[in-house]
């Protein structure tokens, strides 16, 4: 009877031995995004944020793990181009298939509108009324192409601030003499951070939408660590779908929409 223990342990061993081999470890651009991304430990309750969980949960199905990696966020698809980082998550657009595949199955949706200080008289209906006023732009971000073009336009004006930090903009937005006048961004970021820094009071988001993206992992074309992206690709997918099938999607975004 000692004996079959004791072979059912050491097989048990090289089989557990043989699975850590054999999981693969993908580079990831690690970023401030909250509550989809953030950076490791930023806060003890939230350490990982909703998009990195699916992500990590997901890839550890397909014997995968995933290395984060501090880089800028306006470098990344040429990181992903040059095959630097494996994977990342990105919005769709078309000209980025020349360098990634991307996944079919939402990893998350995200709004995005516009934040203000809570005195601001600033009204938005449509995306003209931006024009007369001075706009925060966070360094990587994309939005709608119209109001990319008001963005780019505006630069050669000088009436862009950039920020490479959501906390930097929020700093700037409420000091004594504001750097800019409105930003955009996430609307569920708008409000995460301002009540994570206790300063809903001071700003507010307006009820425009200026767009609703749906966010895909994408693997580089150039990935090393991947053998088959398309095999990845299709099996996230399915995790995803049983995920939002099941009850676990929602159980783990609840977790981030009751912050």
């Amino acid at each position: 009877m000692f004996n079959k223990l004791w072979l059912i342990l050491v097989v048990y061993l090289v089989f557990s031995q043989i699975s850590i081999a054999a999981q693969r470890t993908l580079n990831m651009n690690d970023v401030a995004w909250p509550p989809y991304f953030f950076i490791d430990n930023q806060t003890k309750k939230f350490n990982l944020g909703f998009g990195k969980e699916l992500l990590n949960y997901c890839l550890a199905k397909s014997d995968y793990k995933v290395k984060y990696i501090r880089l800028p966020i306006d470098g990344t698809y040429q990181y992903m181009k040059q095959g630097k980082l494996d994977l990342t998550v990105y919005s769709y657009k078309k000209e980025r298939e020349q360098a990634l595949i991307y996944g079919k199955e939402p990893l998350f949706r995200s709004e995005y509108g516009f934040l203000v200080p809570a005195n601001s008289k600033i009204q938005v209906n449509t995306l003209d009324d931006v024009l007369p006023y001075q706009i925060g732009h966070l360094a990587g971000l994309t939005y709608s192409p119209n109001y990319m073009k008001i963005i780019n336009d505006k630069m050669k004006l000088k009436q862009v601030t950039v920020g490479h930090t959501l906390e930097s903009m929020f700093l700037q937005l409420l000091a004594p003499n504001p750097r800019f006048d409105i930003m955009a961004d996430s609307k569920r970021t708008f409000h995460w951070y301002a009540k994570s820094a206790g300063i809903s009071d001071k700003v507010k988001v307006l009820d425009y939408n200026l767009i609703t993206k749906d966010y895909f992992i994408t693997v580089a074309k150039r990935a090393n660590n991947i053998d088959n992206p398309t095999k990845l690709l299709n099996e996230t997918d399915n995790c995803l779908k049983q995920m939002k099938k099941d009850g676990s999607y929602e159980a783990i975004l609840a977790k981030y929409e009751q912050h």
